[in-house]
């Protein structure tokens, strides 16, 4: 018993020191505000004036994805607004569980087209010299270039580099067009977040719950578990742990009030997917060592709804 309690305090020592927690975010950056140019065609380009032009693009460090969004209009004095950050800013998930699909990406419709090529610094400066650019001596990604078309958003995953370039090139002889286009990156960071005292000991008394619960010490998990959000109410794992203790004490509705709570503080969690799955996959447990107990087949059902909504 001395022993156990050193070890208790030791545990409390070595957090309340801590005390603070590091977990990822995901934000949304501008890496190039819109840019609005023209380019000739390709025959009045010899003459004069440009048909193709390129920008470099330097992500931001820690970038796990980013995109660009484009479209065309005719006429040199074009003014369009794509709203690529603004948009991602509203649709996409800081925690990253959920993707933004790309046609949820709303552009403005194009009234012209153009070719976008993806593509190193090496072959930009390739690209970007004339005689090379007829003769194709560049290459490109061809997942994330576009050729011929009006407008849309391409989605790109790949940040082996953070240095790229977006080549333009209209690929009429005739027709003019002016070509607006955005970018935008996605970065993910670690975030420190700072506990109270009490967060930290509710941690401490609720990975003691679970420890007594996997030695079947049901009686001593409960005092822990229920110490914990004592000190804690907003501590999510606690509540479906306090749960399964009353299930197979066959108090139903001390189990249902206790998983109701966990539910409650599932969905508005940064992570409710990872806190349903695990409340799911130990009450499977449970149900497969103890058999059919009361209740628990029901509040398995109402998890695995609830996880889905």
């Amino acid at each position: 018993m001395k022993q156990f309690f050193s070890v208790l305090i030791l545990v409390f020592i070595a957090l309340l020191a801590k005390g603070q927690n590091a977990q990822k975010e995901r934000k949304v950056v501008q890496v190039m505000t819109p840019q609005t140019f023209y380019l000739n065609g390709r025959t009045r380009g010899t003459l004069g004036g440009r048909s193709s032009t390129s920008f470099n693009i330097t992500l931001p460090k820690n970038t796990i994805e980013w995109y660009y969004s484009f479209t065309t209009s005719k006429g040199e004095k074009s003014k369009i607004n794509i709203g690529l950050l603004s948009q991602l800013t509203r649709l996409y998930d800081p925690t990253g569980l959920t993707a933004v699909a790309t046609n949820a990406i709303l552009t403005p419709s194009g009234a012209g087209v153009c070719d976008i090529y993806l593509m190193d610094r090496e072959n930009c400066s390739k690209f970007n010299r004339t005689l090379d650019q007829l003769r194709g001596n560049f290459t490109y990604d061809t997942d994330f270039s576009r050729e011929n078309y009006r407008d849309g958003t391409v989605y790109i995953n790949e940040t082996m580099s953070n240095k790229w370039c977006l080549a333009f090139r209209n690929p009429s002889a005739t027709e003019g067009t002016s070509v607006t286009f955005e970018v935008v990156a996605i970065v993910e960071e670690n975030m420190i977040v700072k506990k109270t005292e009490n967060e930290s000991r509710a941690e401490t008394f609720a990975t003691l719950g679970r420890a007594s619960f996997e030695k079947e010490e049901y009686d001593k998990s409960l005092e822990f578990s229920k110490q914990a959000i004592s000190l804690n109410p907003n501590l999510e794992r606690a509540y479906p742990q306090i749960g399964m203790v009353y299930l197979i004490k066959k108090d139903y509705i001390s189990a249902i009030n206790h998983y109701s709570t966990g539910i409650m503080l599932f969905k508005k969690s940064a992570n409710p997917k990872y806190w349903f799955d695990e409340a799911i996959k130990d009450l499977e447990q449970l149900i497969a060592k103890y058999g059919a107990l009361e209740g628990a087949n029901d509040l398995l059902g109402i998890l695995k709804k609830e996880g889905t909504d």
